[in-house]
């Protein structure tokens, strides 16, 4: 069944208009000069919608011009059909506004940034400005939303570079920790290396899933020898801890994670000179030609964030910007 708002019988915007502004002054000529139009084209404007309607709407004689009886109930209801179109129009108006004003933040769901030193209080405790919309997702799918516009600005682990069009500030560095069995041998050491892991298997993350720390990772298990037996890497963080707490293999994770207890599950930092090859480097990025102030705002809370951020224990810690 046809809905009736798309009848061709229904009288335009500019039909309306003519109508309301001829009922207001009951003159023609005063009505078109309210209208910036000449006397002529109303005339027909009025004739056309009396036609549609099938209703004579005013009377016009020598002494002036008056609504009928017909003309007076529609003057109301024309009225507030303009009117509510007139209210649609600025609740639009302002809603784009506000979507230009909102700042549209992508965080890799790789990192938990509430161990992030430095980005910590800000992206906890409603540090951001007004308006900032967060979202995440892996680095690669946060990526992709920025170039195609879908975000401003994301905070990523590390990626292919970008190209021109991006603009990267390395934020903060994330060191690998090694989730271990809580019965493995290497829990008797404060840190470990791939020694002490021996021929453990290893749960590793596919090479598609961010082939730059892939690659960097495997020429450092070259580096020292390390070629441990491989499961893959569930997708689901907690069911990685299960399987670690079932003694099925190790897993090194993001040391941002450790709040993610689990029993069975004992965390190790890597030996010195591991932990700094195996950090994961955090970027801010965002398009190279972005002209928004309340972007531009964000990028600049994040930045002094991470550079006022004091280093902890050996963690997540910020690191000067390139």
């Amino acid at each position: 069944m046809t809905m009736r708002y798309l009848s061709r019988r229904l009288p335009s915007t500019r039909q309306l208009q003519c109508f309301l502004a001829v009922a207001e002054e009951l003159n023609f000529r005063r009505a078109a000069e309210r209208l910036h139009m000449s006397q002529p084209p109303l005339s027909r404007q009025i004739s056309g919608l009396e036609a549609l309607l099938r209703v004579k709407l005013f009377e016009r004689d020598t002494h002036g011009v008056r609504l009928t009886s017909a003309g007076e109930g529609f003057e109301h209801d024309a009225r507030r059909v303009l009117e509510s179109l007139d209210a649609a129009l600025v609740n639009l108006r302002g809603a784009v506004a506000a979507e230009a004003t909102d700042v549209r933040l992508g965080l890799t769901s790789v990192i938990d940034f509430s161990l992030v030193a430095g980005l910590r209080d800000v992206l906890t405790d409603s540090g951001l400005p007004a308006g900032t919309r967060i979202e995440e997702a892996y680095s690669k799918h946060l990526v992709e939303r920025l170039l195609s516009g879908g975000l401003d600005l994301a905070l990523v682990g590390e990626i292919a570079d970008p190209g021109e069009s991006v603009q990267a500030r390395r934020i903060a560095l994330d060191p690998l920790m090694v989730a271990l069995h809580a019965d493995h041998p290497a829990t008797e050491r404060e840190r470990v290396s791939f020694d002490d892991l021996g021929d453990t298997r290893l749960f590793w993350f596919p090479r598609h899933d961010n082939p730059v720390f892939h690659d960097r990772c495997e020429r450092v298990f070259a580096d020292h020898g390390y070629a441990p037996p491989r499961r893959p890497e569930p997708s689901e963080h907690m069911t990685l801890l299960a399987r670690v707490a079932a003694g099925e293999g190790v897993a090194f994770l993001p040391t941002s994670l450790r709040a993610a207890s689990r029993l069975g599950v004992v965390y190790r930092p890597f030996v010195a000179g591991l932990e700094e090859r195996l950090s994961i480097e955090l970027k801010l990025l965002w398009r190279t030609e972005e002209t928004r102030m309340e972007v531009r705002n964000v990028v600049d809370v994040l930045l002094e964030a991470a550079e006022a951020g004091i280093p902890g224990d050996g963690h997540s810690r910020p690191v000067s910007t390139p």
